[in-house]
């Protein structure tokens, strides 16, 4: 990072004893310290965050080429199955005869036939009218 000798370290120490006094100096020094470590931990964060973000970005590569895979092959499935079925429609065709014009039940029309009237009660036998004998054994 900065390329500082201990000899221009040790000058800069003796120049702010001197500008400061033994009084400050102590202050200073930390509040220094403290600024540094705040500098360091925000770098820390800072690095952290481009990791997070670049394996996000990994992550959503690795998605979209997963999709663009999952897409090619349900295409490539659709049109098989698709020639296929068309296939199927063929032999079906062509193993019918052609010359059969005879319409199917699907074919005729359906008219409604009306259910048969119930039984009138002077038609249906009473017990009591019953023409068999009762034995009891």
């Amino acid at each position: 990072m900065l390329d500082i000798s201990f000899s221009e370290l040790l000058l800069c120490f003796l120049v702010a004893l001197v500008v400061l006094g033994p009084e400050k100096l102590p202050r200073v020094a930390r509040g220094i310290g403290r600024w540094t470590g705040q500098a360091k931990a925000y770098m820390r964060n800072l690095s952290a965050e481009l990791d997070r973000e670049s394996h996000a970005s990994e992550l959503k590569q690795q998605m979209a080429d997963a999709r663009r895979i999952f897409d090619e092959e349900s295409t490539a499935m659709k049109r098989e199955f698709h020639g296929a079925a068309e296939q199927g429609r063929n032999a079906m065709s062509d193993s019918l005869p052609a010359a059969d014009t005879t319409p199917t039940h699907s074919e005729t029309p359906v008219t409604h036939i009306p259910a048969p009237a119930p039984p009138r009660a002077a038609d249906v036998p009473s017990f009591s009218e019953s023409k068999t004998p009762d034995k009891h054994v």
